[in-house]
């Protein structure tokens, strides 16, 4: 009995110094076992190690991860309180060529983004770059599920010195059930699995000096088919406006809010973390706030033809295919200082929400049409709809839109917030009833059909210090139509072409083409004469 006793003490024994020395000897190793790859494109450095045998647990605290080729674009390092791998077969991860892990788990990564060249690069290099060391980590072995919290992250540009354009924070991965051999771009992991959750919050980029992007946060979840994005701001550190009055040259000074943004039903052609395309069924856009700010005091630089509607899709720098687009309780401000001016004037289109239908940026995909359908109310007096029918015609030079429009009933002299900078005249009384267009527009003009049913129009002229001119308001109310209804004698509709400045946007001829169909139909001879006197000489191109 004691021989058994003895026998079984030393088996013990020896299980014991080998497990110790089997222990010992995998630490030793550890580091040529985990960089083994020779096509690695990160190496993972440590400084301790907890290695549990018998639980199949390795941790390795305080890392380091360092690129094995920093000559690239963008280089990525990165810290790490620890990186744990559970429910590992030690017996292949020891002898075998290939690690079997249930669960590698990433805990508090800091990530260093640093551009070897400018800001205004593709953003989708870097989503690239980070897919890039995940599927580098991932792919080390067979690997069942990862885990990842508490991740943040800082973006460097690099040139003369370095300089930090940008951070995020709370950076957070579930993903479920991975199979390692089949490759899937589509996501961070860029495996096929089960499912995948990830989220981030407090996204901040300095676009330049001036100007900063910040998101609130992001969640997507595979399972659900959708990426929901809070909190979108585009912002100067002065206002746009400020802005606007200290540039050098006239151009567009553009800020964006955005509430909420949800992509729906994405399909697996969608690569959202690589070099971006979106494929969905449904994108939602919620309390968009968009402010555009133009001073015409400055002097306009060259700047190339402005496409059409069909044209602003095949814009979007990633490739796009969606069913509908939808917005939401949101409102579009375009600001104008005017020659002359020191404050702005504004067109306000608030309680927007429009349907767009069928948006394809790339010509090989695009057939059929996109469909836009749009509400708003002008400057808070004037609710107006839209519908615009855009063929597809891959084809930029004969880029084409059908559209018709309508605004409800509203009080006349509400218009002289819009028009007073663009013609000396003064409405003082009157009452609109129905304005209907209808546009054909090709790449150089529009051909229009317009209705304007109004009544008791009584106008005032003005000089350049904005005093009445008494003589010619007299003679102006003398020769200009006070009604026009389809009861009147002289009753009149508009049809009309437009010529299109195409060195201004779609939305620049639309309006256009109102108000040269209003200055049709309600002035006589002379007033027309008067009108025409206060465009520009350039041919509007100065509008």
């Amino acid at each position: 009995m004691k021989k058994v006793i003895w026998a079984v003490g030393i088996l013990i024994f020896l299980v014991a110094v080998a497990l110790v020395v089997l222990e010992k000897w995998v630490i030793q190793t550890l580091p040529d076992l985990i960089n083994s790859k020779e096509d690695r494109a990160y190496t993972i450095l440590y400084e301790d190690v907890d290695f549990q045998l018998l639980r199949g647990s390795i941790e390795l605290q305080e890392i380091s991860l360092l690129p094995v080729k920093e000559e690239k674009s963008i280089t990525i390092t990165g810290t790490m309180k620890s990186l744990r791998l559970g429910g590992v077969n030690m017996l292949g991860f020891i002898f075998g060529k290939v690690a079997e892990i249930d669960e590698l788990r990433f805990d508090s990564p800091k990530f260093i983004f640093v551009r070897n060249d400018s800001v205004a690069s593709k953003p989708a290099d870097m989503s690239k770059e980070f897919q890039g060391l995940f599927g580098d980590l991932v792919s080390r072995g067979v690997i069942h599920n990862v885990v990842l919290t508490g991740g943040s992250g800082e973006f460097y540009t690099k040139s003369d010195s370095v300089r930090k354009f940008g951070s995020f924070e709370d950076f957070e991965i579930a993903a479920v059930n991975l199979e390692t051999d089949s490759v899937r771009v589509n996501y961070t992991i860029p495996f096929k699995l089960e499912s995948i959750k990830t989220s981030m919050k407090n996204l901040l980029v300095n676009i330049n000096q001036d100007q900063t992007f910040t998101l609130g946060s992001l969640t997507y979840d595979s399972k659900q088919e959708k990426f929901d994005f809070f909190d979108l701001h585009l912002k100067y550190k002065d206002t746009n406006i400020e802005v606007a009055k200290k540039a050098q040259v006239q151009k567009d000074f553009i800020e964006v809010d955005v509430k909420h943004l949800r992509i729906e039903h994405i399909n697996a052609q969608s690569n959202i973390y690589g070099n971006w395309a979106v494929v969905a069924g449904l994108l939602t856009i919620d309390s968009l706030h968009l402010h555009d700010v133009r001073n015409k005091n400055k002097p306009r630089p060259y700047e190339p033809e402005k496409p059409m509607f069909e044209g602003m899709v095949e814009q979007i720098p990633f490739p796009l295919e969606i069913d509908t687009i939808k917005v939401l309780n949101s409102k579009i401000t375009y600001s104008q200082i005017s020659e002359g001016k020191s404050e702005p004037g504004s067109l306000v289109f608030e309680q927007l929400s429009a349907k767009i239908s069928h948006a394809i940026s790339l010509d090989s995909l695009q057939s059929g049409e996109l469909l836009i359908h749009g509400e708003a109310v002008l400057n808070g007096f004037a609710p107006m709809r839209m519908d615009v029918t855009v063929p597809y015609t891959n084809d930029s030079t004969k880029e084409n839109f059908h559209l018709e429009a309508s605004v409800d009933p509203f009080s006349l002299p509400a218009l002289n917030g819009i028009l007073g900078d663009l013609v000396s005249v003064n409405i003082t009384s009157g009452r609109m009833q129905k304005l209907e267009i209808t546009m054909d527009a090709s790449r150089f003009a529009s051909s229009n059909f317009m209705k304007f049913h109004y009544k008791d129009l009584k106008l005032e002229l003005r000089d350049d210090n904005a005093q009445k001119k008494k003589l010619m308001s007299i003679v102006a109310n003398v020769l200009t139509s006070s009604n026009n209804l389809p009861e009147n004698k002289n009753y009149k509709t508009a049809t009309f072409q437009t010529e299109r400045n195409v060195y201004r946007g779609t939305f620049n001829l639309i309006w256009e083409s109102l108000r040269e169909g209003m200055l049709e139909i309600v002035p006589g001879d002379l007033m027309q004469i008067l009108m025409k006197e206060q465009d520009p000489p350039d041919g509007g191109k100065r509008r």
